[in-house]
């Protein structure tokens, strides 16, 4: 690890800063050795002074360091503060622009200037004219605590020095600091190592203040891993910063994160089998470039540190890969974490301070070499757009065709998700129909190959490039596939009508006035489920269609799939216009469309009377919470219900299963996790509550869990594990040799009964799922249970080892199991992974909201 820091006591640190005769003298002891104090404007408050505290001491909440950040764009003419959304817990999030007075005083000039360095046809940019632009990127995995602090004393010593260096970095740079990426789970890890911090510090990592409890700091609020977030942009603080991104397209972003208390410190180059063939090697030459300042600056320090052995720059959804795919340099640096104010290592004991200070050293070397090497950034970021649009010429596909009429909810999703990322789309049109996938004006959309762009629209549309080994991250990424979205690629850019710059206006709302008999939404469209969840929470009395049905409705014939909801006049708690309002009320704020029907009576399927439109109950649903369950598979799941539909669900701990009366749940969701200390009560407990009547719905390790504990009945016998290879191997292969079997997300074709209630809305038999684990189902004995099966020669999209490979074929992927009363809904992986899996994310709604419905009825 770097070089243990055997410096004074705390306490004795903590009298230093009260003896010293001005709080810049500390300051400058520690995190800037080569600087006076003179060399500081006193104007300009040090990070202590303000805080009241030596940074290093203490955990700073995001809310002082939100205030630190304002006070010195009040006092100093080189700060600059936007806000620019909020997080879910309402926490600010900010940019920061730091740089001359003159270059603030022309700033959207030189912006705009700047932007034209991702325009092919616009002519080079003047790096003496127009400032290189810098991204420091902080605390994007919250309880990567030693970033934030960093921060601080990095905008402090470009908001005060005085140096002619520092006057000369102001002058031909632009610093964006994004102070805090992910501020919920930053306070969270905050506030758990001030809880617990002792006076003096205690370094033995058993200690609470070093063991965070779940869901650990490092999520936000839903859980959401904020750092593989970029490309999908699923959360409320990705999107403001995904925008300003665009603004200012950095040259160099470094994105600051630690790893464990046991290592030094990393930076990039990482290792070349780890990079996009989609990139040019000029990109990946550049982190050899910028590594020779970061290296200088620990050098100075006599920090040790490492490069080229791990993490990716394989994928751009990563804070530290996005900027890649625009012609930047990014960089992930990891710091060893003392995870407290000190813990013991090998190496002996490593304070929080030298982590601090590493990460201050690194953001200020970024800083430099982006200054000394600006021509080369601006022609290297020139050339990857003029190179993208080439590259876009010649792709065997000249354009993708995207959306269907059926799902407007969803193919807006993906519109909006392409214009956030800048990417160029057209409006369709002419009615066209490409493998048997009908695309129509109005619900479909066209997005050239040839544009700037091009290298991002590879990265949503294609499959990820092939690599031969594992990478550190997901080696398939696409985002249309797992959209679950229909979409085709073209050999020729067919007749477009005109170029999208704006999300157009939902169509929603009641088609065809108020209903004489009743009003169906296609449950096809991803936003029907909010529909439902509304009507539900009003007590609206709601069905579904188990089998397909023509019906007249107020625009004419309308053809309806499985799980259509149909709402009937007759019956209801509302009269017939208090019942329209709601309908169309609820189908406005979800975005969708519900028709108008006329009569009970079908022109081709089942009638609306038929016993296979059968009514729905509203769930009541739980969630496992805790200690042991994977945070981010559970949050997807929380997310879903909470912002995507808008139904609550119970969040129950652990401990309380063999001890609260789960018989008012109707579901309960266990996710991945390790659940080996159960208790025997807490196991009869869940088994007596689905044999009367409840669903138990598991991914992965947490499927293999209820089975071996005999929570499922009616499979087939498991199928073993191969086993382990005990053959001989060399030590020093181990890393290469296991990272070559784990399984780090593929997309695998599979086939889904979409006759089935759990794969209702499923637009097609042909699906992808997101394989992230090795958990390989048993199928159902009842023939009709096994709902979502991995093709038999299955296309797969993404690194898998020969022995996972060979796991695969005709394994099944959902399937569920006719427990007592009850129902265990098992999936091999995380059904609505990272939060941008769509497709399958529909089974996991249905499982839920379906419940009761998805054995055979004898069964009830």
């Amino acid at each position: 690890m770097s070089t243990p820091i055997r410096a004074l006591p705390l306490l004795a640190l903590l009298l230093c800063a009260v003896l010293l005769p001005a709080p810049v003298a500390a300051q400058t002891a520690y995190y800037f050795p080569d600087a006076a104090e003179a060399d500081f404007d006193p104007a300009i408050p040090t990070p202590e002074a303000f805080l009241g505290y030596p940074v290093g001491s203490h955990y700073t909440r995001h809310d002082r360091i939100v205030d630190y950040l304002r006070e010195l764009a009040r006092l100093s003419d080189r700060v600059h503060v936007e806000d620019t959304g909020r997080s879910y817990e309402e926490r600010p999030l900010l940019a920061v622009l730091v740089t001359s007075p003159g270059n603030h005083a022309r700033r959207e000039q030189l912006r705009a200037a700047h932007a034209t360095l991702a325009d092919p046809a616009a002519p080079d940019v003047d790096p003496a004219q127009v400032p290189v632009v810098v991204g420091l990127y902080y605390s994007v995995h919250g309880n990567e605590t030693s970033s934030g602090e960093a921060m601080l004393l990095t905008a402090y010593y470009l908001a005060a020095s005085r140096a002619p260096e520092v006057q000369r970095w102001l002058d031909a740079a632009i610093v964006l600091i994004d102070p805090a990426q992910n501020p919920d789970g930053r306070d969270r890890a905050a506030n758990w190592h001030n809880a617990w911090k002792s006076n003096p510090p205690v370094a033995d990592p058993l200690d609470k203040e070093h063991v965070e409890p779940f869901p650990m700091g490092r999520t936000n609020h839903y859980f959401t891993d904020l750092n593989r977030d970029w490309l999908a942009i699923t959360q409320r603080e990705t999107r403001p910063k995904i925008a300003l991104f665009h603004q200012w397209l950095p040259n160099v972003q470094i994105d600051f994160h630690e790893m464990g208390a046991a290592s030094t410190y990393y930076f990039e180059p990482s290792p070349s089998s780890m990079h996009s063939p989609l990139l040019p090697q000029a990109s990946y030459d550049f982190n050899v470039t910028l590594a020779r300042y970061h290296a200088q600056a620990l050098d100075g320090l006599g920090s040790l540190y490492y490069t080229k052995e791990n993490f990716d720059n394989f994928s751009p959804v990563y804070g530290s890969t996005y900027p890649d795919f625009h012609g930047g340099v990014g960089v992930t640096v990891e710091q060893g974490s003392s995870r407290g104010l000190v813990q013991d290592t090998a190496g002996g004991p490593l304070e929080f301070r030298f982590t601090i200070r590493n990460q201050l050293a690194v953001g200020l070397a970024t800083i430099r070499g982006a200054v000394a090497e600006h021509a080369g950034l601006f022609a290297l970021q020139k050339n990857f757009f003029r190179s993208a649009l080439a590259q876009g010429r010649r792709h065997g596909s000249a354009a993708f065709v995207f959306g269907d009429e059926h799902d407007a909810s969803l193919s807006r999703q993906l519109l909006d998700l392409l214009l956030l990322h800048r990417i160029e789309v057209h409006a369709l049109a002419h009615e066209t129909t490409i493998d048997g996938r009908r695309f129509v004006p109005g619900s479909a959309w066209v997005v050239p190959s040839a544009q700037p762009q091009f290298r991002l629209v590879h990265s949503i549309f294609e499959d990820t490039p092939e690599v031969k080994e594992s990478v550190y991250g997901s080696t398939s990424y696409a985002i249309a596939p797992a959209y679950g979205l229909q979409f085709a690629a073209l050999r020729r850019l067919p007749a477009t009508a005109g170029r999208v710059t704006a999300l157009p206006e939902a169509v929603a709302g009641v088609a065809g006035g108020q209903a004489r008999y009743a009003y169906a939404v296609d449950w096809r469209d991803a936003g029907a489920a909010r529909v439902l969840a509304a009507l539900l929470a009003r007590d609206i009395r709601v069905r579904a269609a188990f089998q397909p049905f023509t019906a007249r409705a107020g625009g004419g014939d309308m053809a309806f799939s499985y799980g259509t909801l149909v709402v009937p006049v007759a019956g209801q708690p509302l009269d017939a216009a208090a019942l329209h309002a709601a309908v169309d009320a609820a189908a406005r704020e979800a975005g969708v469309v519900a028709h108008a029907l006329t009569t009970g009576q079908s022109i081709a399927g089942v009638d609306l009377g038929s016993d296979s439109i059968r009514p729905l109950r509203a769930p009541k649903i739980a969630l496992v919470m805790g200690q042991g369950v994977n945070a981010t598979e559970i949050g997807s799941t929380w997310f879903a219900l909470s912002e995507r539909v808008g139904w609550p669900a119970t969040r129950l701990d652990p401990s309380q299963l063999a001890r609260v009366p789960l018989g008012q749940y109707t579901s309960i969701v266990l996710a991945g996790g390790n659940y080996g200390d159960w208790s025997e009560a807490t196991v009869k407990a869940l088994r007596a509550w689905i044999e009367a009547g409840g669903s138990l719905v598991t991914f992965g390790s947490a499927s293999q869990w209820a089975i071996e504990k005999k929570l499922a009945d009616g499979l087939a016998e498991p199928t073993p594990k191969d086993a382990a290879d005990t053959g001989r191997a060399d030590f020093g292969a181990r890393r290469d040799t296991l990272a070559e079997d784990r399984i780090s997300g593929n997309l695998v074709s599979a086939d889904a009964d979409i006759s089935h209630p759990l794969a209702f809305g499923v637009p097609r038999r042909d699906i992808v799922v997101n394989k992230e684990t090795d958990v390989v189902l048993p199928a159902a004995k009842d023939r009709f249970s096994t709902v979502v099966r991995i093709d038999d020669a299955p296309r797969v999209n993404g690194f898998l080892s020969a022995r996972n490979r060979a796991r695969l074929p005709g394994a099944p992927w959902a399937v569920v199991a006719a427990t007592g009363q009850g129902s265990v809904v098992l999936f091999a992986d995380d059904p609505a992974h990272r939060k941008y899996w769509h497709g399958t994310e529909r089974l996991l709604l249905n499982a839920l909201f379906l419940s009761d419905q998805l054995v055979p009825s004898g069964r009830r």
